[in-house]
């Protein structure tokens, strides 16, 4: 089974529309994942449309408009395999200084935020979150965080969308650029 998975939209904040790439990465998968800061829920529809069936959750900078269709987060069950979806935002801590630190580090998947990510669901086996724009592919205590990364330029990545294939083997991931 294949699965395309988004985050960070930003729709129409940042950017106008979902670009062509978007879709034609999409065009061979069953099912779409967003994890959040859709910001319009055309984006939801464009996909629902495209692909058939969407899940999605809310981010901090969703309007109450969308949040009054999604949960915060929700866990899914693909082939028998457990996947949390989440936006990955979480409350500033620390001083200010601390907080601009935090804004600025160039690798925001410090150990804490790991945490994070793993104390928000049980028995899972991925979790699919953004946020922080950054693509991310890696097993931490037997469950796969995955960040397909944000379709709009940030922090030196490249816009890109994500892909997850689910077989009798597990479950793996792969970042694409659009």
């Amino acid at each position: 089974m294949k699965i395309g998975v988004i985050a960070d939209t930003h729709i129409p904040d940042l950017r106008r529309s979902l670009p062509a790439r978007v879709m034609e990465i999409f065009s061979s998968v069953e099912i779409v994942l967003h994890a959040g800061d859709i910001t319009s829920l055309q984006v939801l529809q464009q996909l629902q449309e495209s692909v058939s069936l969407t899940f999605a959750v809310y981010g901090e900078s969703d309007s109450p408009e969308v949040r009054t269709y999604l949960q915060e987060s929700q866990v899914l069950e693909f082939g028998g395999l457990r996947v949390g979806l989440v936006h990955g935002n979480r409350e500033l801590r620390g001083s200010w200084n601390e907080r601009l630190a935090k804004l600025l580090r160039r690798d925001p998947y410090t150990p804490e935020f790991i945490h994070y990510i793993l104390s928000r669901f049980s028995h899972v086996d991925a979790i699919v979150f953004g946020h922080t724009h950054v693509p991310y592919a890696k097993v931490h205590e037997g469950v796969f965080l995955f960040n397909p990364g944000s379709i709009n330029p940030s922090n030196n990545t490249e816009p890109s969308v994500g892909l997850l294939e689910i077989t009798s083997r597990g479950i793996r991931g792969r970042v694409l650029p659009i």
